[in-house]
């Protein structure tokens, strides 16, 4: 019987071995725990049915949100928490992190928080020790807590309670290893491909092989909080395999390290979600950042380069442009009886002056982007010193016009010109011109090509700005070029002097605009200087003239004294011309309307407070914006319902230079003014059409109402 005894439990012992090996849990294991809230079913299991010694058990937390709700991603954007799990387990035994889904962006009126609808499945892997004995339960407490939210928050926790035994070949649980399998298909895959980013002038842009699945939407998801603005819009560019998003830089984004990890998340064609988990590193060299304008694709391209030509064209009638083309068809009107070879040159030659012009800048404009700094089209016109040179040439044309004084023969006794002559200079010059005084207006047509060209690489750029000059020549060079066109001009005759002195009116419009928009950019001192300096110029060209039919001391002493007046002209620019501070200027909308100086943190609050923001990004310099305010946002009707909504009128000046304003109109795909931007109470952004209109305005504050 001894030796039985001694058998027996030595037996046994095996037995319970075999018994744990063979997968059996004891029948004190608890393999599942589950807490039910008023909101949300939690569920806590492994996929596995024990611990196999120095092997890992992935677990499975599984919620049913009630429809409406969701949880948080581990950056949760805005606000919001993310899920916590405080485990309770031996010292030995070593927990993971966590693996989330693939996140979603879910817009709460003005933020934007990261996180999780429907039933989403968490991951968590757990290691058990090389030398857990066999058929040892093993007690398990896990401590969660989590933020669930609707239109209010409620913070919400739950205890769970495992027990699980030790087994060399735990049994595989098939309901919870299919939930797994599921749960890793939705969190984030490895992308093997290498991304870098760049941050520059408030802008983080991530650059990356796009991915394979054919998807309609994208959105990149950083690891680290307050990396960049959530609320924010990205801007997402696919070209030759290659994937780029553009998103605004929070204040955590001065302290990134050589590597940003995130979550890039897809919508696919279907509707489905996917995601790729990214690990970018830093580079110094710019990234070309994205544009929500560019569509991808040769159709694309073709599409964006008609756009830009029939911009261009249409810029002919643009105030700012008009008095120009009314120039050049003097001068064409006076070839229409004879000269077609000569009036072929000037067509080709105004084209040269527009083409060259118009590319020098765009070239100018993108080199300086990519130096870093943060600019538009019209970016010259932000300088008083370029303004004020703006109106002294318009203002020496329109004297030149009137007759004050005279630079050589036009046409048919119409008068001497510098631009309505028929020298090859003079086509060239009057073609740069056009290009000078049509920086003040985006017409129709002209936003979505002008913010692709500043955003696309180099090249395409380069491009779009060319079909803009050939549509701004385009009227011109046709008419020069097919003299079957000329029957439709009136005959040239002695009217055409009385029509050329006509001219100089408009022009001199032209040149009382720019003052007007250097007093806004230095205020009533710049303004005298530059009035003072136009006498001046005024008076040289008086001289000038009168050196012609005086004797050979006189018109030396005339040319003398013209040429110091010229000088003298000229003094606003060598003494310096101050601006005027932001706050100093006149804050007052279109027909008196109240404003608010434009601040991001101010549209923030004020969205937050459940209030309507209208943004009006504009410049003294113009045209474009200045028809608008007068035609459309100084109208009663817009002007009461603004105030029956309580609109918050807020201003965006960017006569002179400011990167904020910059970086706002890059945020929303523009690289110039005007733009015009309504968040109706609780609202996604709303971008009007150009040109405005007073039904557009009206459509949207009552839709938002």
């Amino acid at each position: 019987m001894k030796a039985l005894r001694g058998f027996r439990t030595p037996f046994v012992a095996a037995l319970v071995a075999l018994i744990a090996g063979a997968g059996f849990a004891p029948a004190e294991a608890r393999l599942e725990s589950r807490v039910v809230t008023e909101r949300a079913e939690s569920a806590l299991y492994p996929v596995r049915q024990g611990f196999a010694p120095g092997e890992t058990t992935w677990f499975v937390f599984e919620q049913h949100l009630k429809p409406g709700w969701h949880v948080y991603w581990k950056n949760p954007g805005d606000s919001g928490l993310p899920l916590e799990l405080d485990w309770t387990l031996p010292d030995s035994y070593a927990v993971g992190e966590i693996i989330y889904p693939t996140p979603e962006r879910i817009p709460v009126g003005p933020l934007a928080n990261f996180g999780h609808h429907g039933n989403p499945a968490f991951l968590i892997p757990v290691t058990a020790p090389t030398d857990a004995p066999p058929g040892e339960t093993v007690a398990i407490e896990i401590a969660a807590t989590w933020l669930i939210c609707e239109e209010i928050c409620v913070p919400e926790e739950g205890a769970f309670t495992l027990s699980m035994p030790v087994a060399i070949e735990p049994a595989t649980d098939e309901r919870a290893a299919a939930r797994a399998e599921a749960a890793r298909a939705d969190a984030p895959q490895p992308f093997d491909n290498e991304a870098l980013f760049h941050i520059d002038a408030g802008r983080l842009t991530v650059a990356m092989k796009a991915p394979d699945h054919p998807y309609r939407e994208t959105f990149f998801f950083p690891e680290t909080e307050r990396l960049i603005e959530p609320a924010a819009p990205q801007t997402v560019r696919a070209e030759d395999g290659r994937l780029m998003i553009s998103m605004k830089a929070d204040v955590g984004a001065q302290e990134a390290g050589d590597e940003i990890r995130g979550v890039l998340g897809l919508v696919l064609r279907d509707g489905t979600r996917a995601g790729f988990e990214i690990a970018a590193a830093r580079t110094q060299a710019p990234l070309a950042a994205a544009s929500p304008a560019a569509p991808a694709g040769g159709d694309g391209a073709l599409v964006l380069l008609l756009t830009a030509f029939l911009g261009g064209a249409l810029l002919n009638v643009m105030p700012c442009v008009f008095p120009v083309v009314f120039i050049k068809a003097a001068s064409l009107m006076s070839a229409a009886a004879g000269a077609r070879g000569q009036a072929r040159r000037d067509g080709i030659l105004y084209t040269a002056g527009v083409l060259t012009t118009f590319l020098a800048l765009g070239g100018v404009l993108l080199a300086l982007r990519a130096g870093g700094e943060a600019l538009g089209w019209g970016f010259h016109l932000q300088s008083p010193a370029v303004v004020l040179l703006s109106a002294y040439v318009l203002f020496a044309i329109g004297l030149n016009l009137a007759g004050v004084f005279h630079v050589g023969e036009s046409l048919q006794g119409a008068g001497a010109g510098l631009l309505s002559g028929s020298g090859g200079w003079s086509a060239f010059l009057t073609g740069a011109l056009a290009v000078f005084v049509a920086a003040p207006c985006i017409g129709p047509l002209m936003a979505a090509p002008m913010g692709a060209a500043v955003l696309l690489p180099p090249a395409a750029g380069m491009a779009i700005f060319g079909a803009m000059a050939l549509g701004l020549a385009a009227p011109y060079l046709l008419l020069s070029l097919a003299p079957e066109l000329g029957r439709f001009l009136p005959r040239p005759g002695p009217w055409m002097v009385v029509f050329k002195q006509a001219l100089a009116f408009p022009v001199f419009a032209g040149a009382a605009y720019f003052l007007w928009v250097l007093s806004r950019q230095t205020g009533a001192e710049g303004l005298a200087w530059a009035l003072a300096g136009a006498v001046m110029l005024a008076f040289a060209a008086w001289l000038y003239e009168r050196a012609k039919s005086v004797g050979a001391g006189a018109r030396l002493a005339c040319r003398g004294f013209a040429l110091a007046a010229l000088v003298a002209a000229f003094a606003p620019l060598a003494r310096g011309l101050d601006s005027v501070a932001a706050g100093e200027r006149p804050e007052t909308g279109p027909g008196g309307t109240e404003t608010i100086a434009f601040d991001p943190e101010k549209v923030a609050a004020l969205r937050a407070e459940g209030r309507p923001v209208f943004l009006d990004f504009t410049a003294a310099w113009c045209v474009t914006c200045q028809f608008d305010h007068l035609t459309v946002l100084s109208r009663r009707s817009v002007k009461n319902a603004f105030a029956k909504q309580n609109v918050a009128f807020m201003v965006a000046d960017w006569t002179r230079r400011d990167p904020v304003v910059t970086q706002a109109l890059q945020s929303f795909g523009a690289s110039g003014v005007p733009l015009y931007v309504y968040y109706p109470p609780g609202g996604e952004a709303i971008v009007l059409p150009s040109p405005l209109t007073e039904k557009a305005v009206l459509d949207a504050v009552r839709a938002g109402s």
